[in-house]
């Protein structure tokens, strides 16, 4: 029997309300490319289209399904890109009701009967994907219909909805196939944010999966769980080179929760970093408690230009409740990664439970008085998924349910004791303002843009962040 085609849909923002949205930036769909990597080395046909990044019109999309005839489309969605994910199935439906509707992602992960009754999707991906796409593919070219079998997925049958219980992770993720960028038809085109990286010549890796700390609004360890499961060094530098060598990357966004956890393995990348001559920068995000002098020493010497920390709060009492974090080992990390000769960025949020006027003003006074080179200011946000979610449910203060809504940069979503949503997002916008609009920091930012395109990318994230 002939094995189906399939299609890997990124769905495009906004298609809910016909009104598609070409993000200002651009980053790579890795949960896609990892997907159709392990679909592509056991002989699928497999397709990428990521609408998302390049603003796709439902016509275009349509066009897509129409032109491929693909048996099984696959599509991902973050919570904000859902309404778009379920609106693009209803379409398929109409097109051909017989091609098979496959959700994934951490919104449907979160959210499965959703999907399945709301969404017109046949099948729910739970968690991590690439081995439960594989055996519902295989089954579908089997022509053999016991779904039970399949662990990790969530289907209807007749007006119910059928679970089959939780997949194991994969725990040796080396198995797992390099993300396969030549399924993108635009690879030149993504332009990263100005922290990650240059237009045409960057990428995003992941060298691990799952985070030990489980923080309150994080949804990550509902789809990748809590145990740290990490590449090998030595696989790391495999994906590194052919990055380098066949895609001409030279700058790469590390996008693992805490890529320092454990230390030898970091050092053993930047040793192989530099042993092969890899001609590249990089960046990462780390947690203030997993770095010293040592590490940092090999990462700088290895072409690691930049580290993310997730500060989130200047209150001490709330980095202790939400972070278990204190304000000295923050200000030691950012001290020694400044020594180093890395720059660091401190991710920052207004709006956890417990928040006042005072604790938004410790913030941001913490912001302006670390020796940041960059900073990120976010409203709480609590996505289907995380502990905050349950939280907010739990004490009725969600406001909507309008996914379109949930993004880190609009109004929040939940009702406060203490405030309006004006006022967090006034809180947010104040301090993207305050922290940037000083001359120490302008002339950061101002030296590094070297070319057209690194000063529209400016442009760009001042627009976005402080209008």
């Amino acid at each position: 029997m002939e094995k189906p085609k399939i299609l890997l849909i990124n769905p495009t923002q906004g298609l809910n309300i016909n009104r598609p949205v070409k993000p200002k930036f651009q980053s790579h769909p890795l949960g896609l490319l990892y997907i159709a990597s392990m679909l592509k080395k056991n002989d699928y046909n497999v397709e990428i289209l990521d609408a998302c990044n390049f603003g796709c019109s439902m016509e275009e999309i349509k066009n897509r399904i129409i032109a491929l005839k693909p048996d099984i489309v696959g599509i991902t969605a973050m919570t904000i890109l859902a309404p778009s994910a379920y609106i693009i199935a209803k379409e398929i439906k109409k097109i051909n009701p017989s091609i098979v509707t496959v959700m994934g992602g951490p919104h449907a992960t979160a959210m499965p009967e959703e999907a399945l009754k709301e969404g017109c999707m046949d099948f729910v991906v739970l968690g991590e994907g690439e081995y439960t796409m594989l055996e519902l593919c295989d089954m579908s070219s089997r022509g053999n219909k016991n779904y039970q079998a399949v662990k990790g997925i969530s289907y209807k049958t007749g007006s119910s909805i059928t679970n089959t219980g939780t997949r194991p992770f994969v725990m040796n993720i080396d198995r797992i196939p390099f993300p396969d960028y030549g399924l993108l038809s635009q690879m030149k085109r993504y332009n990263p944010p100005p922290h990650w990286g240059k237009r045409g010549a960057f990428a995003t890796v992941i060298t691990s999966r799952g985070c030990p700390y489980g923080c309150m609004f994080c949804s990550v360890t509902r789809t990748w769980g809590k145990r740290y499961r990490y590449r090998s060094a030595e696989n790391v530098l495999k994906e590194l080179k052919l990055l380098h060598e066949k895609y001409s990357v030279k700058y790469i966004s590390l996008r693992d929760s805490v890529f320092t956890l454990y230390k030898q393995r970091v050092i053993d990348i930047c040793k192989g970093i530099i042993k092969n001559k890899l001609d590249i920068k990089w960046n990462c995000n780390a947690h203030a408690k997993e770095v010293n002098e040592e590490v940092l020493a090999w990462m700088k010497k290895a072409g690691c230009e930049l580290i993310q920390y997730g500060i989130e709060q200047g209150d001490e009492s709330m980095l202790k409740k939400f972070k278990r974090l204190d304000k000295e080992t923050i200000k030691n990390a950012i001290a020694i990664t400044n020594r180093a000769g890395i720059k660091a960025h401190g991710y920052f949020m207004f709006g956890m439970p417990g928040e006042t006027r005072d604790t938004i003003r410790a913030t941001l006074s913490f912001a302006k008085n670390l020796p940041l080179y960059s900073a990120g200011f976010t409203t709480v946000t609590p996505f289907p998924g995380s502990d905050l979610w349950d939280y907010a449910v739990k004490n009725s203060l969600i406001i909507t349910k309008d996914w379109s809504r949930y993004s880190v940069k609009n109004l929040s979503v939940v009702r406060y004791a203490n405030f309006k949503s004006q006022d967090i997002l006034r809180s947010q916008k104040r301090a993207f303002r305050e922290f940037y609009l000083r001359p120490k920091i302008l002339f950061y930012h101002f030296a590094k843009i070297k070319s057209l395109n690194d000063l529209l990318n400016y442009v760009k994230g001042a627009l976005i962040n402080l209008k």
